[in-house]
């Protein structure tokens, strides 16, 4: 029996170094081995074999898979049209706005203009519408009359013109007409028409003068030429200082 308990003591002496050896490798801990005062196992209680403790082994954590969100289809970038120059449309040719219509005016009839006296030079067409000499009819004169009748006097200028200064000036300018109506005695039309015209060079004598006389008998009728020349002449040569014009401007 001593042999026996000589052989567990042995046994266990040596599990104790073993257990002495890993624990100093591996935790540098020394295990103390039992007392040999302790109690011999028993033939009935089986022989527990120490069990040698392992070092605690780091646990590694498997990391959790992440879930992976699903990514979204990437999107096509559309590739650049290629612009296509702009085409400039033709230019377009600017039409005159229409212009509004000035309003019809009624334009008045123009009158006709007056002809001259029925076989009387047409220069003394509308002698009427001139500067008048005298500023009433002129009666006849008693006794000696050569135009006999109520008469007016008038002349182809202005008045500016032949009295600038308000005072009638001599000689009349070159080109000037006189025409002298008369109106017979009795008589409501005019019967007599006497012409003078200021022409250079024609009558230096007489102050360049032509003279000429018409008469007619009825208002319907044509005048005819009575009397010109030295016949006139020889009566005007008592107006000479008045460029033998017997009636002055009034």
């Amino acid at each position: 029996m001593i042999q026996k308990y000589r052989g567990a003591s042995i046994l266990n002496l040596i599990m104790a170094a073993c257990v002495i050896f890993v624990s100093c490798g591996d935790e540098g801990e020394v295990v103390q081995p039992e007392s040999p005062t302790s109690q011999p196992p028993t033939a009935s209680e089986p022989t527990l074999e120490p069990t040698i403790p392992q070092p605690a082994q780091p646990t590694e954590q498997t990391p959790q898979p992440v879930e992976q969100m699903p990514q979204p289809p990437e999107q096509q970038q559309p590739q650049p049209v290629e612009q296509m120059p702009e085409q400039q449309p033709p230019p377009v040719e600017q039409q005159p706005l229409p212009q509004p219509e000035p309003p019809q005016v009624e334009q008045m009839q123009q009158p006709e203009p007056p002809a001259a006296l029925p076989g009387v030079p047409d220069d003394t067409a509308g002698y009427d519408q001139w500067l008048k000499l005298n500023a009433e009819p002129i009666p006849p004169v008693p006794g000696f009359d050569p135009h006999n009748g109520t008469k007016n006097v008038y002349v182809n200028q202005t008045r500016e013109g032949i009295a600038p200064n308000g005072e009638q000036q001599f000689p009349y300018p070159d080109g000037t007409i006189v025409v002298k109506e008369a109106m017979r005695p009795g008589k409501d039309f005019i019967g007599l028409i006497a012409v003078m015209w200021k022409e250079a060079g024609t009558n230096p004598a007489f102050g360049d003068w032509r003279f000429e006389e018409y008469t007619r008998n009825a208002a319907d009728a044509e005048f005819r030429l009575l009397a010109e020349g030295a016949v006139c002449t020889g009566c005007h040569a008592g107006a000479a200082a008045t460029d033998f014009v017997f009636v002055l401007l009034e």
